[in-house]
């Protein structure tokens, strides 16, 4: 391939430079071409790529669902992070709160996170309308950090959990990596926040193309990636700063992980493409 495959991702943290360097680096010493380019929000990426100025975009599962909307199905996901499949949302509250499941929300403040965040509040507002009589019955309180970023960065997530310690609101939705982080790293007292409800299953981010793409490319584009080895160092490096053990192919299995946010977002309008 003498013009290289294209890569788009979005810049929302500094490390985002190291992981793609690494990648590029890793495609090119093998043989096969690849740069990529950064972009401030999925938004602009999605344009991109639908307008084939990028061959490959590294899609979070909204920008993934507006690809495959707009496009009327002309795209396709080829891989994904073995982290991306089974993702979930996560309730939380105050273990003193009295709240031990989505009905005792009712005349409660619950906080959703960044509006395009698939974790943090298209799904949980979903969730929340399935299982709740009246939704109006609950005061949804919104957190609208870092948007364009569908919730990549976090931030409305942990504002969520600080809400809650200074007992500004009594609930909220976050993502479970989220989760997993705040208890990891110690973020509040032992036994003070827990969560009440955990979402079904579904799948988060891919590397989505344009199904016109040259078919040689999609499957060395796939074939390298899976190919990479876990135990190198330097592949190492770059899953631990990506948060994955290994590449998966996404198959139709896997594209049945985004059928509840599809659904979720063209009830609530979010498929336009706006930035």
């Amino acid at each position: 391939m003498n013009k290289p495959i294209m890569l788009g991702a979005v810049a929302y943290d500094p490390k985002v430079i190291p992981i793609w360097d690494i990648i590029r680096d890793y495609f090119n010493d093998n043989g096969v071409r690849l740069d990529y380019i950064l972009f401030s929000n999925y938004e602009a990426q999605v344009e991109y790529l639908l307008s084939n100025k990028i061959d490959v975009a590294w899609n979070t599962n909204v920008a993934w669902v507006r690809c495959n909307e707009l496009s009327n199905g002309k795209v396709k996901a080829l891989v994904m992070r073995d982290t991306d499949i089974d993702f979930q949302s996560v309730f939380i509250t105050k273990a003193n709160s009295g709240i031990k499941s989505i009905n005792d929300l009712k005349g409660r403040k619950f906080a959703l996170g960044s509006a395009d965040s698939a974790q943090a509040a298209i799904l949980p507002l979903k969730y929340l309308q399935n299982e709740v009589e009246n939704i109006d019955d609950i005061e949804i309180v919104r957190f609208n950090s870092d948007l364009g970023k569908h919730g990549d960065t976090g931030r409305s997530e942990f504002d969520i959990l600080d809400a809650i310690l200074n007992d500004k609101i009594d609930a909220g939705a976050i993502g479970i990596s989220s989760w997993v982080r705040m208890i990891e790293n110690g973020m509040f007292p032992s036994g003070e926040i827990e969560s009440f409800y955990v979402s079904p299953g579904y799948c988060h981010c891919n590397f989505t193309v344009l199904d016109t793409l040259d078919e040689t490319i999609q499957k060395k584009f796939a074939e390298m990636l899976l190919a990479q080895n876990p135990n190198d160092p330097i592949i190492k490096k770059m899953m631990q700063m990506e948060g994955l053990n290994k590449w998966v192919k996404t198959g139709a299995e896997e594209l049945k992980g985004y059928e509840v946010l599809t659904t979720a977002m063209r009830e609530q309008n979010l498929m336009k493409n706006n930035w």
